[in-house]
């Protein structure tokens, strides 16, 4: 399997154990709690994390498959019972029992619409296969996130979609005519919706203006340029002492920015770059069709939540709460994220995926679908 994805993972999941108990110390004994309160119970998630990236690892990705509406399903209703059930934090009823189902559909929305493209063989092009199918899972997300509402979330689903249907070579006059028509929606939904409306008119706020919604994106660059080059040193770091909300959940980027500055960022920026790199490698390689979409959506899903967390980190994009992978506090995410690199590792493993039985594709149609990434059918059924 690919040694160097499994390497990255892990050094990033242990770095994130450094930087959660230096920041976290002080808000755990503000609130009365020892200073490792929030390490230990990383920790845990951490352990189930490993767990879950061993035995995703082990599972054949054929499963994901048969399986996706399944999954999707369970997702689904648990997303759903937050918004009846969930306590709404910070204006959002994201968790159910310590859970964030959205993480959970994601998973299985990802595993649908791979099954779907992957099954189109030569009718990707149709109307049917392009934007009809893969729509539904989409609708039935783009619903319950918005209700919740998760709209960052939103965000990566419609850029994962995206991703997807180019490399399957699904017909670019449908998917462009979607994008005219799910743009405007998008922007009168964030427009409309009070709890995005604030975090907008604060991030186009005049400087030096603060509001409730400003203050955590303010500090958060304040953060960044305390750090400078080498950072203030381990556990040293002003911003989270009292002044950087979330610190080291959702604006833990920020506070390792301040404690091991530029070098420390830079690092993970290389570090993800790798793992990126890594996921696409895994997908061209992939004898599946299925396996090269699933890795490549894995490796975009991940991307997207890590360039979303660093764009709101750095102020070029309004305040939203997605943390950073394998770093961030947090428990579904985490364990979410570990279980997509056990399934990327699966995925680079030469003796799965042969029970998987594809819609033979003309190499034409192979050709335009994948010529980026050698994306033919190389396992059909005829």
């Amino acid at each position: 399997m690919n040694k160097l994805l499994l390497f990255v993972a892990l050094i990033l999941m242990c770095f994130g154990i450094v930087a959660i108990y230096s920041v976290s110390a002080y808000v755990a004994v503000s609130k009365g709690f020892p200073t490792e309160h929030y390490l230990q119970k990383h920790l845990v998630h951490l352990v189930i994390a490993v767990v879950a990236l061993m035995v995703f690892s082990k599972i054949d990705y054929a499963l994901w498959k048969v399986s996706s509406r399944f999954v999707f399903t369970v997702g689904a209703v648990l997303t759903l019972g937050t918004i009846i059930m969930g306590i709404a934090t910070k204006g959002a009823a994201r968790w159910i029992m310590n859970i964030q189902p959205s993480e959970i559909m994601k998973f299985g929305f990802i595993a649908w619409v791979c099954t779907k493209l992957s099954n189109a063989g030569d009718e990707i092009k149709t109307l049917k296969c392009s934007i009809i199918q893969p729509a539904i899972p989409m609708v039935i997300s783009g619903i319950l996130l918005a209700l919740q509402p998760n709209y960052s979330m939103l965000i990566i689903f419609c850029g994962v979609l995206l991703v997807l249907l180019l490399v399957a070579g699904a017909n670019l006059k449908y998917i462009g005519l979607s994008i005219l028509a799910a743009v405007p929606t998008g922007l009168l939904v964030l427009l409309t919706s009070s709890h995005s409306r604030k975090r907008i008119d604060a991030f186009f706020a005049p400087t030096g203006e603060m509001t409730a919604s400003q203050h955590q994106g303010m500090h958060a660059v304040a953060a960044l340029g305390n750090g400078g080059v080498f950072g203030t040193g381990v556990g040293m770091g002003e911003e989270k002492l009292g002044y950087l909300p979330e610190s080291f959940k959702d604006m833990i980027y920020a506070a390792v920015g301040e404690e091991f500055g530029f070098i420390g960022t830079a690092i993970i920026l290389v570090a993800f770059a790798m793992l990126f790199s890594q996921g696409f490698n895994i997908a061209r390689d992939s004898s599946t069709r299925f396996g090269k979409y699933l890795a490549v959506a894995l490796s975009t899903s991940l991307f997207m939540n890590f360039v979303i967390h660093v764009c709101v980190c750095v102020g070029l994009i309004p305040v939203t709460g997605q943390p950073l992978p394998f770093i961030s506090y947090g428990g579904t995410n985490l364990i979410m994220s570990a279980a997509f690199i056990g399934i990327l590792l699966n995925i680079s493993r030469s003796t799965t995926g042969k029970s998987i039985r594809e819609p033979y594709m003309s190499s034409s149609m192979s050709y335009d679908s994948g010529r980026s990434m050698n994306f033919g059918a190389r396992r059909s059924s005829i």
